[in-house]
């Protein structure tokens, strides 16, 4: 982290305009962060923050120019924290043999090269400040996880293999960027209520899934760079 107070450290969010990214985004405002959350429906998300300090900003995963464009705005200070969030999820029912593989293309170019653009975008400003990276994986895409891993069923392909790869994207990026001491961490929120009928499923609120995967810096035990946690425990990759 920058030698910069808590007051002022610097955060970004993509994918804040709702979910995760969204009660991300407020938690880190409401503990002094200054927040840009990154967003493709400005309107929304301005109505959303309105009463918050979080600068809204927007762009697209599958434009680099527009991500550039809002890491510029950062300047010499660079950015304390990246939440590279933004994702989208296939049908439960996807399989390997049915899936309509133009939305299985659209998926990975969001989740996995989406989630590179982001990298790529903000990396100067994470060393610029010695920050943190946060990519946002899933037990979905997990060997290790009983309910929801990619050992567990067939459905939700594309989201699957687009978060396995994300997992390894953030461990090469550990590797590379813990060099230029930017701590970088691959976390899972665990099941969240994000869409309709998910909270029937049993899945936690929001903001407990972004207390999940800003648990590195925001809470009270040590989380190690480089790792996969729920919670700040450690996940089987």
């Amino acid at each position: 982290m920058s030698e910069h107070t808590a007051r002022t450290r610097r955060a970004v969010v993509t994918g804040a305009g709702r979910g995760i990214g969204r009660a991300a985004a407020q938690l880190l405002s409401e503990r002094g962060w200054h927040v840009i959350a990154v967003v493709r429906d400005a309107a929304g998300a301005r109505e959303a923050f309105d009463r918050s300090a979080v600068e809204v900003r927007v762009a697209d995963l599958r434009d680099e120019t527009s991500l550039a464009t809002v890491a510029a705005e950062l300047g010499e200070d660079g950015a304390d924290l990246v939440v590279a969030n933004a994702a989208q999820f296939s049908p439960w029912d996807e399989t390997v043999l049915t899936a309509d593989l133009d939305g299985a293309r659209d998926i990975l170019d969001v989740n996995v090269l989406g989630t590179w653009r982001t990298i790529q975008a903000f990396s100067k400003a994470l060393m610029r400040a010695q920050g943190s990276l946060i990519i946002v994986g899933s037990g979905g895409g997990s060997h290790g996880d009983p309910d929801f891993g990619v050992t567990t069923n067939a459905g939700a392909v594309g989201y699957a293999a687009s978060k396995a790869a994300v997992h390894v994207l953030g461990r090469k990026a550990a590797l590379e960027l813990g060099e230029r001491d930017v701590a970088v961490y691959v976390v899972d929120p665990g099941l969240t209520a994000t869409a309709p009928g998910m909270a029937g499923m049993g899945a936690r609120d929001p903001r407990d899934g972004a207390l999940s995967i800003l648990r590195p810096v925001l809470g009270d035990g040590f989380v190690p760079a480089g790792s996969f946690t729920r919670d700040g425990r450690a996940l089987a990759w």
